[in-house]
């Protein structure tokens, strides 16, 4: 429907922007908590309980400032330490100059990737990104001297990390720290629509309930399967990795108004009817790689008289940083590490990929490798994402053999299963032309006034 032509004038629109930041100064409390709340429902994961260990069980200085915290659990230095978390988060956020139509946040560099090619496609729009930089700009400093109450972080931190542990607690400072400067942002501006890519991490929340909380349209951009449990938060328009991913979001209390799923069209290929013999075999990794069990999956793979070559690929924010100095100490020119080029490369490289909790899996049996999941490969549970139990990839064990491996995704019932974990009837631009129509319908219907006024459907479903 077309919004400006029917309703009311820029006045009309000037005051029912203005209430609506009334309104959400009036919720900014009710917001924080519910914030507040789906970090620690986020941070309950398994996966990422595991990842915060790994990170401290490799540097010797956190493990060291993790003692010192929980030892000094009743004195001000854990609140020191969440100050100086709050602090980093408020002034990494970069200000921009022109505040209107629409706004997006990349902090990782897979985030980023995920939403450039859709940006590219909305000429009708004018986008500005949200930088995050190490270094706070003069307007992030001139931000931090507004009242500001460091007693409020020093009273939360003390609470919560009576029931919880210390980088949990962090994590929710950090997200209060990205909240508080996402809304004054938002507050000052007259955005459109909000773009993001991450709907678990302290940024990701704290830029969708900043935005919501002024009525501004969010749209999901995701990258990746989902770790659950998810954030419950509420999207407008959200373009998901596949039918299982929106199932999860549905089931863990997300609000999507539209959906769509990426295309994987010209990314899919038939499986092989036959293998070579001589196969070169490709292990890609999750960030917080289970050491011991990689030595023992290469050494497993090397006893393979099939097995000719071995390339090993990194997750782009890999945590183990003994991984080169570990292939190098094994002397054998059939283990090659991954330059880290882009995935599907890598993918075409190898005759067959093992992997553990990774999106990576359903990239390679699109493009037509058997792929075998290997247990305990990272810190996270048996089969996180189900690929295994919904029939979508072959279990590694004991009697594993390659043809064995293929013979599995020759099944009939196969490339159903395929289906539910990749959209292989559409191509990439298909969606992505569709979502960027979406997006210019829901930034027109954010000009009109009468949107901006009317009560937000659902901000408070959770």
């Amino acid at each position: 429907m077309s919004a400006t032509s029917n309703f009311g004038s820029t006045t009309n629109s000037a005051s029912a922007a203005a209430l609506a930041k009334i309104d959400a100064a009036k919720n900014s409390d009710w917001v924080l908590c519910r914030g507040i709340r789906e970090m620690l429902r986020c941070d309950e994961s398994g996966v990422v309980q595991g990842i915060a260990h790994y990170v401290i069980s490799q540097h010797r200085s956190l493990r060291l400032l993790s003692a010192l915290i929980e030892k000094t659990r009743n004195s001000p230095l854990p609140g020191l330490i969440a100050l100086i978390g709050w602090l980093r988060s408020f002034l990494s956020v970069r200000s921009i100059k022109d505040r209107e139509d629409g706004v997006w946040i990349a902090r990782l560099s897979k985030e980023r990737r995920a939403i450039e090619p859709f940006l590219s496609l909305s000429s009708d729009l004018n986008w500005h990104e949200l930088e995050f930089r190490p270094l706070p700009d003069p307007t992030a400093l001139l931000a931090l001297l507004k009242g500001r109450n460091p007693k409020a972080i020093f009273r939360i931190t003390r609470r919560l990390h009576r029931r919880y542990h210390f980088f949990k607690v962090l994590r929710v400072i950090e997200f209060i720290g990205f909240h508080t400067r996402y809304a004054e942002i938002f507050q000052q501006g007259d955005f459109k629509i909000a773009l993001v890519s991450n709907h678990s991490n302290p940024h990701g929340i704290a830029f969708n309930l900043a935005a919501r909380k002024l009525r501004i349209p969010t749209v999901l951009i995701t990258h990746g399967m989902p770790v659950r449990p998810v954030a419950r938060l509420s999207y407008n328009l959200a373009v998901v990795h596949n039918e299982a991913a929106h199932q999860s979001y549905a089931e863990d209390g997300c609000l999507m108004g539209r959906v769509l799923i990426h295309g994987r069209r010209q990314n899919y290929a038939a499986m092989p009817k036959a293998l070579p013999y001589s196969l070169s075999a490709g292990i890609f990794l999750c960030k917080d790689v289970n050491e011991h069990r990689l030595r023992t999956l290469t050494a497993e793979l090397l006893s393979q008289t099939r097995i000719g070559r071995v390339l090993i690929r990194p997750h782009p924010k890999n945590l183990w940083k003994g991984l080169p100095k570990w292939i190098e100490s094994l002397r054998d020119g059939r283990v090659t590490l991954s330059s880290c080029g882009s995935v599907s490369n890598d993918i075409q490289q190898v005759d067959i990929v093992l992997g553990g909790n990774s999106s990576v899996l359903v990239d390679a049996v699109t493009a037509g490798r058997p792929v075998a999941f290997v247990a305990n490969l990272d810190s996270g549970p048996p089969d996180l994402h189900c690929f295994v139990a919904r029939g979508l990839v072959y279990s590694f064990d004991d009697d594993w053999n390659p043809d064995a491996m293929l013979n599995f995704y020759h099944r009939p019932e196969w490339p159903a299963r395929l289906k539910v974990f990749a959209n292989i009837d559409e191509d990439p631009e298909q969606v992505r032309k569709r979502a960027v129509a979406i997006m210019s319908e829901l930034a027109l219907e954010a000009r009109s006034p009468i949107s901006r006024s009317l009560p937000h459907k659902v901000a408070r479903d959770h």
